[in-house]
């Protein structure tokens, strides 16, 4: 492992209160000189499909849904990724993303460690809620997950709700 930061993995979610962190992401990559790869996961509804919908919509229907739904969740970061250069215009920040990529799955942490490893990325960098540590046992957390499986460094930053 180098010390390096060249490829920072910022795990995204849809959340409302996500923008600052996006913010933070982009900024920090700036500063830093690196690519910035922003990853979303969102919940595989393929099969709880098939089964809700499978003698009613053509199977060609429901993947073409699945698949708008991914490209929808993409617009929604792109755009996000937009406001933030649109309010710092007269700035002319780099432009250090490099991919936004949305996957469909239910174990969130194994898919952002997959993501991280597939892109050799130095740093993953998601937001944190710190909802505690009986949230996170009652429920588990993403955060707590990849502090226990992650060999790539990771940075929480904190969500303010």
């Amino acid at each position: 492992m180098t010390n390096v930061i060249q490829n920072i993995l910022y795990a995204a979610d849809l959340s409302d209160d996500g923008e600052p962190v996006l913010a933070y992401a982009i900024d920090l990559a700036n500063r830093l000189g690196a690519h910035l790869q922003v990853l979303t996961v969102i919940s595989d509804q393929r099969e709880k499909s098939l089964i809700d919908a499978e003698s009613y919509v053509p199977q060609a229907e429901l993947d073409k849904y699945h698949d708008d739904r991914a490209n929808r969740v993409k617009e929604h970061i792109e755009a996000q990724i937009a406001a933030f250069y649109a309010v710092r215009a007269e700035q002319k920040p780099a432009r250090p993303i490099t991919e936004v990529t949305v996957r469909e799955g239910d174990d969130v942490a194994q898919l952002i460690l997959e993501q991280a490893r597939s892109n050799s990325s130095d740093l993953i960098l998601m937001g944190s809620r710190g909802e505690g540590v009986l949230v996170g046992l009652l429920f588990g957390s993403v955060a707590q997950e990849l502090t226990r499986k992650a060999r790539t460094p990771l940075l929480l930053v904190p969500v303010r709700a």
